[in-house]
């Protein structure tokens, strides 16, 4: 027994985008951009580089009419770039090991907060210099401090308060204590 199939009649298929080069004019406000042949154009989400005046870029022209940039080609000499992805309010990376190496300079900025967090492992810091600048209030939990200096000084303008349950203050010399009152016990 022999089945038939029937030839259903389906809808013709979208004609591929049509895909060239351009030159980006101008970077629009609205996060559009001009092209050199006076298209207007928007980063796709797969264009992680965004786009500035003088790239050339590969772009797809799109049945309904949009236009977009798909890849950055060439940059006019240049010693920035930015990731960026349009219309995306959070970025993650997610990786088992991740690395971001500058050879000379590193800078980390946000309006709001900063979070660094080694829930289970170590936070080093290691530098020549170390500059702290806290605006408002500055607040440290832990289980031991232990820290060691060739010479430590510490200017307060008001209060200066230590206290503990037990407390020892040695020196191998002289210890100083200069008040215009000082009370003991």
């Amino acid at each position: 027994m022999m089945q038939t199939i029937e030839s259903t009649q389906s809808a013709p298929l979208p004609l591929s985008p049509n895909w060239s080069e351009a030159q980006v004019a101008l970077e629009l406000a609205d996060g559009s951009y001009l092209l050199d042949d006076g298209r207007m154009a928007l980063q796709s989400l797969s264009c992680l580089l965004k786009p500035c005046a003088g790239d050339r870029v590969l772009i797809a022209a799109c049945d309904q009419g949009a236009v977009y940039i798909l890849h950055l080609l060439q940059r006019p000499r240049s010693n920035n770039a930015c990731l960026n992805l349009p219309g995306i309010q959070q970025l993650t990376v997610t990786q088992a090991q991740l690395a971001v190496v500058a050879s000379d300079s590193l800078g980390l900025a946000a309006l709001g907060d900063i979070e660094v967090t080694a829930a289970s492992g170590v936070l080093r810091l290691n530098a020549r210099n170390l500059f702290t600048t806290v605006a408002e209030n500055m607040v440290e939990n832990v289980q031991h401090y232990i820290g060691r200096a060739e010479q430590y000084l510490l200017d307060v303008k008001h209060l200066l308060r230590m206290h503990g349950k037990q407390a020892s203050v040695t020196a191998e010399e002289d210890v100083k204590i200069d008040a215009e009152r000082i009370s003991l016990g």
